[in-house]
């Protein structure tokens, strides 16, 4: 049997609803794994920057203010290893800044940029001293009910972050209602939080170790395992 067979993955074409906020998450869009370094796969990361900088464009198009954007940055010091990674993404060398295409965002309103120094963006947005997440505390402030995610790679870094935030949802941790006080709202914002992942906003790396399609596949598949709505193509009705 295939591995299509054994592990069945649907993607659907879905319509983002016109009445909540949207989040945009992207993964690691950065010089790191798109252009130079020891990670990187210039040859498949740079068309999936390409597709996300218009993915990006065309929501602030129709959706304007009611967009918000939120960026992960891989960003290591030299002297502070990621097991089991080979050096990367160190601060001063440039490959810990966004892609050359996507630099504009920066400066964009409605964008945070959120730097991580380890897989899962989830964990990397935890503050050490405070314990405060910048992806809750982001979702909640601007109460953003679809989230739609993209970036590399599909089964590393982007898997780990959907499977975290579909937990994070279930939690209570992506609303600021009260499960005693307000109950009908927790449970309401629970269940109307949609985790979307647009599979050709995705992206993962080819080597002799890692069949990129292969890859991708499971990636994908791990996600819609736990909830995550899988999105073959994107419709969205412009705000009047």
């Amino acid at each position: 049997m295939s591995l299509h067979d054994l592990l069945p993955v649907t993607l659907s074409p879905i319509t983002l609803r016109p009445d909540v906020g949207v989040g945009l998450i992207i993964v690691d869009a950065g010089v790191a794994f798109t252009r130079q370094g020891a990670l990187s796969d210039p040859t498949h990361m740079i068309p999936m920057v390409r597709r996300i900088d218009a993915l990006t464009r065309r929501l602030q198009a129709a959706l304007g203010a009611r967009l918000q954007v939120l960026c992960f940055l891989d960003t290591h010091h030299a002297d502070i290893p990621e097991p089991p990674y080979p050096t990367h993404g160190v601060i001063g060398t440039g490959e810990e800044l966004m892609d050359p295409l996507l630099t504009w965002l920066e400066a964009a309103p409605g964008v945070l940029i959120v730097k991580k120094d380890c897989i899962n963006g989830f964990v990397g947005a935890i503050d050490r001293a405070t314990g405060e997440n910048a992806l809750c505390e982001w979702v909640k402030r601007h109460g953003l009910k679809e989230l739609l995610v993209v970036g590399d790679c599909t089964d590393i870094c982007v898997s780990d972050l959907v499977v975290s935030m579909l937990s994070a949802r279930n939690h209570g941790l992506l609303t600021d209602a009260s499960p005693e006080a307000e109950r009908s709202r927790y449970v309401a914002d629970i269940v109307n939080t949609r985790v979307l992942v647009l599979s050709e906003g995705c992206e993962t790396f080819d080597a002799p170790f890692h069949n990129r399609e292969a890859a991708h596949h499971v990636g994908l598949w791990v996600m819609a395992s736990r909830g995550a709505v899988l999105v073959s193509e994107l419709q969205i009705q412009e705000d009047v």
